[in-house]
């Protein structure tokens, strides 16, 4: 299956903390089957970054066009964000927590789609499993598996890594790597995942706004 054409235009984009510019101005561009990485030391911004990118906060400066407009609820149509704070239900089951991610996004979902997207998350035979109850690497792979049950061409996604075994971070890479090969786009923070440094498109590092001034 082969994605909306994507087309994101990030333009001379800068964010600020407590009235202070945080890094040097970010462009990027990007097309349909791209993976975009941001990079930088702790405090840089990069969670910042991505959460305007995704529409939750305002860039202080800068514009986002998605289809060459700058319609927040376009966007919000075509990407998913997935942050530190992961948005499980935590008095939910598995299976209930992604019936109601369906629900919010007027998606009709039966049980053995559930369980097929519960199983390709590594976490068959735990439908019926609060999410308060999981390890917090199973926690992390339930959040990720609304990307599988979601019909969204872009994703956002801060560490994804993080809390992730081996096996599980060989599956993440697995799902992007399908995804962008479906026409899909994702930009993602990350530290020292060298795969998917080297599977991206596109290297943002974030360069302290001080430092070039």
């Amino acid at each position: 299956m082969t994605l909306t054409t994507a087309q994101l235009q990030i333009n001379h984009a800068q964010c600020q903390r407590s009235g202070e510019r945080l890094f040097a101005p970010i462009s990027l561009s990007m097309n349909s089957g791209e993976l975009a990485v941001i990079a930088g030391p702790n405090g840089s911004g990069k969670t910042t970054l991505l959460e305007a990118i995704a529409g939750l906060s305002l860039l202080a400066c800068g514009s986002r066009l998605y289809k060459e407009v700058a319609d927040l609820n376009l966007w919000l149509r075509h990407s998913h964000y997935l942050g530190h704070k992961l948005g499980n239900k935590a008095n939910l089951s598995c299976a209930e927590n992604l019936q109601f991610v369906a629900h919010v996004n007027e998606i009709e979902i039966d049980i053995k789609r559930i369980e097929e997207v519960l199983s390709n998350a590594g976490l068959a035979g735990y439908e019926f499993q609060h999410a308060s109850d999981l390890s917090a690497g199973q926690k992390k792979r339930l959040a990720l598996s609304r990307l599988l049950l979601l019909n969204k061409t872009f994703w956002l996604l801060d560490e994804p890594f993080v809390n992730l075994d081996h096996a599980g971070c060989d599956w993440l890479y697995q799902i992007i790597e399908n995804h962008i090969n479906q026409g899909g786009c994702v930009i993602l923070t990350a530290h020292d995942q060298k795969k998917i440094h080297d599977l991206a498109n596109h290297h943002i590092t974030l360069v302290s706004a001080q430092e070039v001034e």
